[in-house]
């Protein structure tokens, strides 16, 4: 078991925030029917097959001679293509080596798509945003039927596909949640009715916090506010003490007022598909 980081001042503290990021998509190669997690001391990626979430997650090559790293990248996207895929990602972060990576990346067709910030917190220093959602009850998911409940809120919340929800279902499933399990997961239950659903995944001594969204028609009404509440109270009694998330363009002024600071960011860089090049 790693660690639990305590500080946001303790050294290491980088490298456990990235990787548990690495660790929410691993999930997939690692869980989905048929799909690949490959580790070893220089790359971590996944495979789930055309049409899917794919890519490599973290790289840390030994050799820095450029005849070196461009042969590991096309052997690598080279693997991608044996399974059919031809538009992976590859993420970037700040303990990427070397940390030019990118220009390399590029090198090889690849381009940079979005960047993604990563925001932490020292859950004790939590600011509280007291707000008041009348009926709302919130509640870690014991069961399969909630899990798909939660996959079905976040699917909306997302604007995501049917597939995209059943992976996430099925990983969720099989990487086992709840007590004594890396994923706890949470719904938000308004007169019966399943309204807000977040996720945290404890990992490198950390715990980060994905997947938090509310129904489009009841939102502003201080349902994520709350949601994010429970969660960090939760993130606590789970033993805890730092906590990590990318927000949205949206969300971002929520959780700088819950007191998540700005820590690192990471790029996500993708081989282009054949229609792209025309």
């Amino acid at each position: 078991m790693s660690k639990i980081f305590s500080s946001l001042a303790e050294p290491g503290l980088m490298a456990a925030i990235e990787r548990n990021f690495a660790e929410e998509m691993a999930c997939f190669g690692r869980n989905l029917p048929g799909a690949i997690l490959h580790q070893d001391d220089e790359l971590t990626l996944f495979i789930t097959g055309p049409g899917g979430p794919n890519g490599v997650l973290l790289t840390c090559f030994k050799r820095h001679d450029a005849s070196y790293i461009d042969s590991r990248i096309e052997e690598t996207l080279a693997r991608f293509r044996s399974h059919e895929v031809v538009d992976p990602g590859w993420r970037v972060g700040p303990t990427t080596q070397p940390s030019d990576l990118g220009t390399y990346l590029e090198r090889h067709g690849m381009v940079q798509r979005t960047s993604m910030s990563c925001l932490i917190l020292d859950v004790s220093s939590a600011r509280r945003i007291d707000v008041s959602v009348n009926g709302l009850e919130i509640r870690e998911v014991r069961t399969l039927e909630e899990l798909q409940t939660k996959c079905e809120v976040e699917r909306i919340g997302f604007g995501a596909t049917e597939m995209m929800a059943r992976h996430y279902y099925l990983t969720y499933k099989l990487s086992g949640f709840g007590e004594g399990k890396l994923w706890h997961h949470y719904l938000g239950w308004q007169e019966g009715r399943a309204v807000a659903v977040a996720s945290v995944l404890l990992k490198q001594g950390i715990a980060g916090i994905y997947g938090v969204t509310t129904r489009p028609e009841v939102r502003r009404q201080g349902i994520a506010t709350a949601m994010m509440w429970h969660v960090i109270g939760a993130i606590g009694q789970l033993g805890y003490s730092i906590a990590t998330l990318s927000p949205s363009d949206m969300s971002g002024e929520l959780y700088h007022r819950l007191g998540f600071e700005d820590y690192c960011q990471l790029h996500h860089y993708r081989s282009l598909a054949p229609e792209e090049h025309k």
